[in-house]
């Protein structure tokens, strides 16, 4: 199973988003059906998609402690994972926490202006002129 990478850039902290949020909707999914069966009274599904669901909440557990502890976030976000029983929170987290991160990665990306090379042509043809 992927760990949360290293925060060494925003990029880095915006894929250990992608892999919580992704590992957030499949326990979503097996907590869905998990109530489902629960509902419609089948034993033997109860069986199986309870253990599922569980092993997704610990695996947010795990990584949302991994990312706490690279520096990727706070323990609030840990936090939240487990007062929530995990898909709930986390989704809401990793996508509040996505808006901040590609917030910061479209800061650093604006370029600086690079002038053209029409621009650095005259540029040049007036620094011959001038000395």
């Amino acid at each position: 199973m992927p760990l949360a990478p290293k925060p060494t850039t925003p990029r880095g902290r915006r894929i250990a988003l992608k892999v919580i949020l992704g590992a957030a909707i499949v326990d979503a999914v097996f907590l869905a059906a998990l109530v489902i069966a629960l509902i419609a009274g089948g034993g033997g599904a109860v069986e199986i998609l309870g253990p599922l669901y569980v092993f997704g909440f610990v695996y947010l557990l795990y990584l949302a402690a991994t990312g706490a502890m690279q520096g990727n976030w706070g323990w609030r976000f840990f936090g939240l994972v487990a007062v929530t029983l995990g898909p709930a929170g986390a989704i809401w987290g990793a996508r509040r926490m996505r808006t901040e991160t590609d917030a910061q990665i479209e800061a650093e990306a604006e370029p600086a202006h690079r002038p053209t090379r029409k621009e650095q042509r005259r540029a040049a043809a007036e620094k011959r002129r001038e000395g």
